[in-house]
């Protein structure tokens, strides 16, 4: 287990992450703190390893709201059909790895296009 993991929640996690993102864009608004060539193949780089792990991580949410349900650990606030409830988080998980998958498949292609990309001489 890492420090960060050890310190901090996953929702606690999960914000910075979301957060990194937001400010990730701030600082190449417009071309803002991007150098060269290098810097996009870096971000993407590591855009697309953020994009392997999102497909597992969302497998793993839905299996815990599975667990929970079926131990009877959760409840619909507003009495609706809890069922259906959990069957539309599960599936929509399962769409966002498969979106992450093919999204993950794109970034794999852009990094390898920005290989040939250098600053004229």
């Amino acid at each position: 287990m890492t420090e960060l993991a050890s310190t901090m929640t996953p929702a606690e996690i999960a914000t910075q992450a979301a957060h990194a993102i937001r400010v990730l864009n701030d600082l190449t608004h417009g071309g803002g703190e991007l150098s060269n060539s290098g810097d996009v193949r870096a971000i993407v780089a590591s855009l697309e390893l953020i994009g392997q792990d999102l497909p597992q991580l969302y497998e793993q949410l839905a299996r815990f709201l599975v667990i929970q349900h079926e131990d009877g650990q959760l409840a619909h606030e507003d009495g609706q059909d809890l069922d259906h409830s959990v069957t539309e988080v599960i599936e929509a998980l399962t769409a966002a790895g498969q979106a992450a998958d093919m999204m993950t498949a794109a970034l794999g292609e852009a990094r390898r296009a920005t290989n040939g990309l250098t600053v004229p001489r």
